[in-house]
């Protein structure tokens, strides 16, 4: 017997949006639809920050990068804790870049720089690079910041990473 695909959410279905970034022949369609629907569907996508699925957590991550409202912020900031390292890149850019963003929240540094500066030192050469790539956005106008990406530039063992942390520190 053929299995029966699962219809659709409602359109105001935010929870059942949000499980359908984990079926990869649903994603784009529930992205686009969490997007579009803007501010009602982001306490849907704060909760699957917390989804036992990385799919959904990645995605999550993405579209609150767009959506962003205040009491997302520490819920991203959480996410640099993910044991995903996509989920963890993901968060290090909502939170550092503006760009995306649709509304008028903005992260404030004092809440993650610490964070991230930290995982300029992890295992995992594709978190220093995201931390790398975050921090950048922020080191012309923070010295504290620029002084550690220097100091990645000087004993990073990636030459790629240690070019990218020498151009960045030298920002400003």
């Amino acid at each position: 017997m053929a299995s029966r695909e699962r219809p659709l959410p409602r359109g105001d279905d935010y929870e059942g949006w949000v499980a359908q970034l984990g079926v990869s022949r649903c994603r784009q369609l529930a992205k686009q639809h969490l997007l579009r629907s803007g501010a009602v569907a982001v306490p849907a996508i704060r909760r699957g920050l917390t989804s036992t699925d990385a799919a959904v957590r990645r995605a999550c991550v993405s579209l609150l990068d767009f959506l962003l409202d205040a009491d997302a912020i520490p819920d991203l900031v959480r996410a640099l804790d993910d044991s995903d390292v996509e989920v963890v890149r993901r968060a290090l850019h909502a939170l550092a870049c503006d760009g995306c963003k649709q509304g008028e929240c903005r992260p404030g540094d004092e809440l993650w720089v610490s964070r991230g500066v930290e995982l300029l030192s992890s295992r995992d050469p594709d978190v220093r690079a995201g931390a790398i790539d975050a921090l950048a956005k922020l080191a012309s106008r923070r010295p504290d910041v620029g002084g550690a990406l220097a100091d990645v530039a000087a004993r990073e063992p990636d030459p790629g990473l240690r070019e990218m942390a020498r151009r960045a520190s030298q920002v400003g």
